[in-house]
């Protein structure tokens, strides 16, 4: 359940330039649960951290290197980046 949440959250967050932003200063994990169980999104840190891990596979170095946050490194790794 909590992993078909985020995944609802992230097409979300694609689609919303002004949540994007507020996770592209999430300072934490736990920010990023809240906002998203703020708009229904139910999962946890664990599942977030653990997804999060999985896409970072996948990315090339350069990708992240150029992340200026927490936040814009998650949003690189679910495609959210813009």
């Amino acid at each position: 359940m909590s992993e078909s949440a985020l995944i609802a959250f992230t097409s979300l967050v694609q689609s919303d330039s002004q949540l994007r932003e507020q996770v592209r200063q999430a300072p934490s994990p736990a920010h990023v649960v809240n906002l998203a169980s703020e708009k229904g999104h139910v999962f946890n840190q664990a599942t977030l951290m653990k997804l999060q891990a999985e896409k970072t596979k996948h990315l090339h170095d350069d990708h992240l290197n150029n992340a200026s946050s927490w936040g814009e490194a998650l949003l690189l790794c679910f495609g959210a980046h813009n």
